[in-house]
């Protein structure tokens, strides 16, 4: 199933592989410091925006209790190719996902492991895990995705109503001058003042703000990838959003992921305006699980793992990993 390439570093042992799906390779990191801990698999955001490269400039070291396994998405970064890598569907990244997971057990002999979904990966991770609860021994959501025009309806609000409490006039008319409808996810407009606002206000990738500049500065310092990996990264980024906006639109998580057989988690900024607060409490609410728990990060924004990482790595280790030890007394 494609090249594999294996070293360490620090204590961290690390693998970069290729895994080959209807004849294109996706590439994923593989981190641990100890390969026989319980897997996880990291769905990142965007849709077509991987996470590894920002993840590790936070220091978050759960490769301690994981091994941690960081997919590019059809489409993404390593993932990238477009004379292979055909239509890019929800259903499609679905059907990958689980070659994925396939993938994963086999390497490292597991029954199960654990899911993670962060934004636009929290819907995929939802209707994977939802689907097909046998893989896994929980669904963890943070930056859950609920319905996206909610959201971002509460994120357009959040943006108008703090350029007011600061006095920031020119912020505000700038944010009214732009029409929030149906469309907005084709709105070049109002991705500008998400651009420009988002992170400024403290709702964005991190509360305490996070330019595009920081992310293409950790993007293309990070040794793992190739220069042209790198380069593919923002490429995917937008061919991804233009191929899945409208189904993000259209998409209401709890009606696609309604029941789970597995427990489900929420880890969520209560700051988030990228993926609302409101409306991953709602998702909570509507869905089944045997156990379901939603955690407030207080805090955070729309990345718990960065602004409040001991709290997130707290409930990983003492509310969720337990679960494998359960799952395998089952067993």
């Amino acid at each position: 199933m494609g090249g594999i390439t294996l070293n360490s570093e620090r204590s961290i042992y690390f693998s970069k592989d290729v895994v080959e799906i209807d004849g294109h390779q996706t590439g994923l990191f593989i981190e641990s410091t100890d390969f026989t801990n319980p897997v996880l698999l990291f769905l990142h955001g965007g849709p077509g925006f991987p996470q590894y490269a920002f993840i590790k400039n936070t220091g978050l070291m759960w490769e301690q209790e994981f091994t941690v396994c960081y997919w590019e998405q059809r489409g993404a970064g390593m993932s990238y190719n477009a004379s292979t890598q055909g239509e890019l569907t929800l259903e499609q990244m679905v059907t990958d996902t689980i070659k994925i997971v396939d993938y994963l057990k086999c390497k490292f002999a597991k029954e199960s492991i654990f899911l993670l979904g962060h934004s636009w990966g929290a819907l995929l991770g939802s209707v994977v895990a939802s689907r097909y609860p046998h893989h896994f021994h929980a669904y963890i959501g943070v930056g859950q995705f609920g319905r996206f025009f909610e959201s971002n309806r509460h994120t357009y609000d959040f943006l108008l109503e703090t350029s007011m409490k600061r006095g920031d006039r020119k912020a505000e008319k700038d944010i009214r001058s732009v029409t929030f409808d149906e469309k907005f996810y084709q709105n070049k407009d109002y991705r500008r003042i998400l651009g420009r606002y988002l992170d400024k206000y403290g709702g964005g990738a991190k509360r305490c703000g996070y330019s595009n500049w920081q992310g293409m500065k950790e993007l293309f310092t990070c040794k793992r990838y190739t220069w042209k990996e790198r380069f593919n990264i923002p490429r995917g980024s937008f061919t991804s959003y233009q191929a899945l906006a409208e189904t993000m639109n259209n998409a209401d998580a709890a009606l696609l992921a309604p029941r789970f057989n597995i427990p489900v988690y929420i880890l969520q900024g209560i700051y988030d305006y990228q993926t609302s607060y409101k409306e991953a409490k709602r998702f909570y609410k509507k869905i089944e699980a045997p156990l379901k728990k939603f955690y407030t990060f207080e805090e955070s924004a729309h990345s718990p793992f960065v602004d409040e990482k001991e709290k997130f790595k707290q409930i990983l280790k003492e509310d969720i990993l337990p679960l494998k030890e359960e799952s395998d007394c089952l067993n």
